[in-house]
């Protein structure tokens, strides 16, 4: 049975990577975002539509994805309201371990909680400037503004980078309790609906 999933997978490789280009477009056309200031997320949709809505409405999953290789993962956002999935996105990258797709949504969960300072990865370090809750935890905490990019990423990797992977693995990612879930039913259907932008996708 291996061989013949190997198989199945491999003739739909081609077709899959067609698809996530063609989504990719979509969604760059569409303007697709995660807004930190206003807590809104927006997903391009089919025939120039969007659904825009607050973050804690997305439940995050992680994918299965079966390529010629093997068994990956990917990060999967169901907007808990439409049944509405979007798994082809930048954030939605083929992993090799579940762990690294629970980590990023860790990394997405914070990063749209404004009350705490920016997650500290290289792709955000030019803008931490710039968020005043996490220019006031850079100063208090000393931070080399220039961390990330000053840094000697191959020796890094043999070492601090190293224990952080190891502590990534080995943590406890089912035990995390969801901070979004609360913020739910907090106004009636009705009222969300009224609250809801003009060309949102219906609810």
């Amino acid at each position: 049975m291996p061989w013949v999933m190997g198989a199945f997978a491999l003739l739909l490789r081609p077709f899959d990577k067609l698809l996530s280009k063609l989504l990719d477009r979509g969604l760059e056309a569409g303007e697709s975002y995660f807004s930190r200031e206003t807590g809104e997320v927006s997903f391009a949709m089919p025939g120039g539509k969007k659904l825009t809505a607050p973050f804690e409405e997305f439940d995050a999953y992680v994918e299965r994805v079966i390529e010629a290789g093997g068994i990956f993962y990917r990060l999967m956002f169901v907007h808990r309201y439409t049944a509405k999935q979007f798994s082809q996105t930048s954030l939605s990258r083929v992993e090799p371990s579940k762990e690294e797709v629970m980590a990023l949504w860790d990394m997405l969960q914070r990063y749209m909680d404004p009350s705490q300072p920016l997650p500290d990865v290289p792709r955000l370090e030019p803008f931490r400037n710039l968020d005043p809750v996490t220019t006031e935890h850079d100063q208090r905490v000393g931070r080399n503004p220039r961390f990330w990019r000053d840094l000697d990423l191959e020796a890094w990797k043999k070492g601090e980078g190293a224990e952080w992977l190891r502590r990534q693995v080995e943590y406890p990612w089912d035990k995390r309790r969801c901070r979004l879930t609360p913020q739910l039913g907090k106004i009636s259907m009705d009222e969300y609906r009224k609250q809801r932008p003009a060309g949102a996708w219906p609810i």
